[in-house]
């Protein structure tokens, strides 16, 4: 591990206990102040939680989270499988009168729908609750953790700290290493899926693309050894 990787890893436990300190009792808190595993762990023995958030659009400054789905992925005798058992999906309702928009000819969900569903805040907690202890892992990480980010300073003032495992930058990195740029360009979750053979899957619901991310990790995680240190920034 290079002396940059460990100041990484030291400054996100550092920073992380300096949110925990600031929060009141919550999900939140008691998912920042679980340490965080050796960055020389290697993968397989890191239990994890893929997420996926389906939103009104790709601006996580003004757009809202409308669904947030999570499948975990646990560390076994065998390596790491799937606990289909102990995935979640919530809806949360509009912060805003007819919020939706045209998002939903994509992902499926009306104003209408969103009305039964759950606080921004208690789906969080909910979401929080089933990521303590793990390493949460997206596809395309940056967008999903930009919205849980502004979220968490919404409601508790404070950001979301942590590592994260992005399926869409390991496979590109892979690729890349083995100088095969025209698969390192396939991006899309249902595009990633075909290109290591797996089933298509229906798509652009918040469950359905976690366990998509989830076995993805599955696939990537056999194909090499990696620590953790290598797969999460």
């Amino acid at each position: 591990m290079s002396p940059l990787q460990r100041w990484r890893w030291s400054r996100l436990r550092r920073q992380r206990a300096v949110c925990a300190s600031e929060l009141s009792d919550s999900a939140l808190r008691r998912v920042l102040k679980n340490d965080l595993p050796s960055a020389r762990e290697v993968l397989h023995r890191v239990n994890l939680l893929a997420i996926d958030l389906e939103m009104t659009g790709l601006d996580s400054s003004r757009d809202e989270i409308v669904s947030i789905g999570w499948v975990p992925i646990n560390t076994g005798p065998h390596g790491l499988g799937i606990d289909l058992k102990g995935c979640g999906h919530v809806l949360v309702q509009s912060e805003a009168v007819e919020s939706v928009g045209h998002s939903a000819t994509i992902h499926g969900i009306r104003d209408c729908d969103r009305r039964p569903g759950i606080s921004l805040e208690q789906a969080l907690e909910a979401l929080f609750e089933s990521l303590a202890g793990r390493i949460p892992v997206f596809h395309h990480a940056p967008l999903d953790s930009a919205f849980i980010d502004r979220a968490c300073r919404s409601i508790w003032n404070t950001g979301w700290v942590s590592p994260t495992i992005d399926t869409l930058a390991w496979h590109r990195q892979r690729q890349l290493r083995k100088n095969d740029a025209s698969a390192a360009n396939v991006t899309g979750l249902d595009a990633l899926r075909r290109w290591h053979g797996l089933s298509p899957r229906s798509h652009h619901h918040a469950l359905d693309d976690a366990l998509s991310c989830a076995e993805l990790v599955l696939i990537l995680a056999a194909e090499a050894r990696p620590r953790l240190i290598d797969v999460a920034y």
